[in-house]
């Protein structure tokens, strides 16, 4: 018999049954038997229209007799024996969805069949279930990875590359890879020849009572997203790597830290600036990358560029958001299902401000006084700041004119999640 290994969904109808009676059908078929299963994890859809339902998902492994394409049949049966319908939208709503991940260690290529599955890598809610009952075979897919601890071995990596007239592109990120971060890395590869992706939690960054020691970590995960997304190279320092005993050199960017984030967390900034510094000497690329969502961040490592005149540039890009709108974060797995529909909050009260805009509104308090209002109508939320600052200089503005950004950071329960939109 072969070893396979499926993916399955639902995020229509009664999602936990449909996929306990897949399971069971396939179990039940005479040269199929199922061996192990993975527990249910509920996930964002991805590529589908805002409103979109949420995917329970999972995965299993089985031990078969039938060939590849008869494999195939047996679960197209079962997806139309439990109502799905055929149709030629890849990103949709189903009651159920079978996936054929692995076919022991065949390779499979056929106009409607390709195993391994051709966008496994791109999948965070197909590793999650994976890694559960195959860590072993998410650990060998990780491995394909190119991954780099030490300085030393990063800049010998970066200097044969520059020797062959290679571009870099470079994405600093405290890992938990989200689509947010593959964005960003494919538009590094897109504009660059090489693509390097730092991970790395920086303690410098976190205060006292922050959540440095429970941050999420998943580096074989990690390793399998960014590589599906076109990443070269990881560049994986440890803390006494980056910061060996006695050191005590800073960067810090003055006056773009007087508000938003901040503000309400001193000597963050402090964090970030120099990490990146080193980072940025460390990999020498020619561009770099950041999201919007941290705009701050970006504004001010892109002043910290120029003024201390490193031979790159920047690009910022847009904000990633899940179908309801909340934008990606590392941190929203600490959410739960509670304080997940919770946060739709945050981002429906930044388009309430556009609306108030549009319709002529330029006092920026009583933006802010109807953000607040619109925010803790929910139980789970506390407000940490909500200001209206000029998109250039982050001062404060009292009446919006000309480009403004803005901001805000908002508690859902014990998550601190930020936000923001630009108004031009």
């Amino acid at each position: 018999m072969i070893t396979c290994y499926l993916g399955l969904g639902s995020n229509l109808g009664e999602r936990e049954k449909n996929i306990t009676t897949a399971v069971r059908f396939l179990n039940s078929e005479k040269d199929i038997k199922v061996i192990k299963a993975s527990g249910l994890y509920e996930t964002r859809p991805q590529g589908c229209p805002q409103g979109t339902p949420f995917f329970l998902n999972a995965a299993i492994k089985i031990n078969t007799r039938l060939k590849p394409r008869s494999l195939l049949r047996t679960c197209k049966h079962i997806e139309r024996l439990l109502g799905r319908k055929k149709t030629r939208k890849r990103f949709s709503s189903r009651p159920i969805d079978l996936d054929i991940l692995f076919y022991g260690r065949q390779k499979i290529n056929l106009p409607d069949l390709k195993v391994p599955h051709p966008r496994l890598g791109e999948r965070d809610f197909v590793i999650k279930p994976l890694k559960e009952i195959a860590p072993g075979l998410i650990r060998a897919l990780s491995r394909q990875t190119k991954i780099v601890a030490g300085i030393v071995q990063m800049r010998n990596f970066i200097t044969k590359e520059k020797a062959k007239g290679k571009t870099i592109g470079f994405v600093p990120t405290m890992g938990y890879l989200h689509q947010g971060h593959l964005s960003l890395i494919r538009q590094a590869k897109k504009d660059c020849d090489i693509c390097v992706v730092s991970i790395f939690v920086n303690p410098m960054q976190f205060g006292p009572k922050e959540d440095y020691a429970h941050y999420p970590r998943d580096l074989e995960q990690d390793s399998i997203l960014a590589k599906s997304a076109g990443c070269d190279c990881i560049f994986y320092p440890g803390v006494k790597e980056m910061y060996p005993q006695g050191y005590n050199s800073f960067v810090t960017v003055e006056k773009l830290t007087e508000n938003l984030c901040g503000a309400s967390r001193p000597g963050h900034f402090k964090g970030v600036t120099t990490v990146v510094a080193k980072l940025f000497n460390i990999i020498q690329p020619d561009r770099a990358y950041f999201g919007q969502k941290d705009y701050q961040q970006a504004l001010l490592v892109t002043r910290m560029a120029e003024d201390l005149n490193m031979p790159l540039s920047i690009k910022v890009m847009p904000i990633v958001r899940e179908a309801d709108g909340l934008a990606m974060s590392s941190r929203n797995v600490y959410l739960n299902s509670r304080q997940r529909l919770d946060a739709v909050i945050i981002y429906q009260s930044l388009q309430k401000a556009r609306e108030m805009i549009a319709r002529g509104e330029r006092n920026s308090r009583a933006i802010i006084t109807r953000l607040k209002k619109e925010i803790l109508k929910k139980k789970s939320a506390t407000i940490d700041y909500i200001a209206v600052v000029d998109a250039k200089t982050l001062e404060i503005v009292k009446r919006i004119k000309g480009k403004v950004l803005i901001g805000l950071a908002v508690w859902i329960g014990r998550t601190r999640l930020i936000d923001n939109i630009v108004i031009r």
